[in-house]
């Protein structure tokens, strides 16, 4: 099996990451400058179709119809496009490049370099088994769930810009720990511990209690987790943080509104 990036920024790179070490799957990529990477480049996308069985596209949403415009003329036959490309929809793709080519849309993170990533998967030919193959590669690359196209934009808000979100959550902690005058190299290895301490305490329980219920095992009545808790409701942060999402995905639905 053939792999074509055509574009080879962040996302494209952590897709060959997870999976480089597959024994099945040879990689190319086509891009407008050549990386320092250790896969095949081709000069141009004509040569990159040819070479693969499944093309996936790591361009931005503003250059994916230049690139369509490419790949209509192609022979595309037995290919299978991949498209990750935020707030573009398959049936935009099929405008370019017609019903009966196979598409499969995805939104993965980039966790998806480490098999870690929780990605949302469509496609219009879903009786195909090559499309099926798609689906089983993404499992081996974290969590992959098959996603009804309409709440693609929700799943980019929470999954695909999520991580940037928490990150920026995490700085808040950071920027309040500068107060212990620590290096901050390690108050991010005290960040880690705290978030990799967290996420193994949602892990192991999380079968057996709720979010609620986790939060209220480390509440003591009248201590400083209630105290802070108390101004986080009372100035319905929680709300705030809800706009950020609906923001991100808002901004989806415009990208998938002006695309169609």
């Amino acid at each position: 099996m053939n792999y074509g990036f055509i574009g080879f920024g962040n996302l494209s790179k952590a897709v060959y990451t997870g999976l480089k070490n597959e024994d099945h799957i040879r990689f190319a990529y086509f891009s407008r400058t050549k990386k320092d990477v250790d896969i095949p480049f081709v000069d141009n996308i004509q040569a990159l179709v040819s070479f693969a069985d499944v093309v996936w596209i790591g361009v931005k949403p503003q250059d994916l119809s230049g690139i369509l415009e490419q790949l209509r003329p192609l022979d595309r036959k037995n290919k299978i496009i991949v498209s990750p490309v935020a707030g573009k929809s398959i049936a935009f793709i099929e405008s370019y490049l017609g019903r009966e080519q196979a598409i499969v849309r995805i939104m993965p993170n980039l966790a998806i370099a480490y098999k870690q990533s929780v990605t949302a998967f469509t496609t219009n030919h879903p009786e195909d088994e090559r499309t099926a193959d798609i689906f089983q590669i993404l499992s081996k690359l974290g969590k992959a769930v098959r996603l009804n196209e309409d709440g693609f934009d929700l799943f980019t808000s929470v999954f695909g810009s999520g991580p940037a979100f928490i990150l920026a959550f995490i700085q808040i902690f950071k920027d309040k720990m500068r107060e212990f005058d620590l290096p901050g190299p390690v108050l991010d290895e005290l960040l880690l511990g705290l978030m990799q301490g967290t996420t193994t305490y949602f892990t192991q329980n999380q079968k057996d209690f709720s979010i609620e219920e986790l939060i209220k095992n480390i509440t003591s009545k009248g201590g400083t987790t209630q105290a802070g808790l108390d101004h986080y409701r009372a100035h319905e942060i929680g709300k705030h943080f809800e706009g950020v999402l609906d923001a991100a995905k808002n901004r989806s639905k415009e990208m998938s509104r002006n695309a169609n």
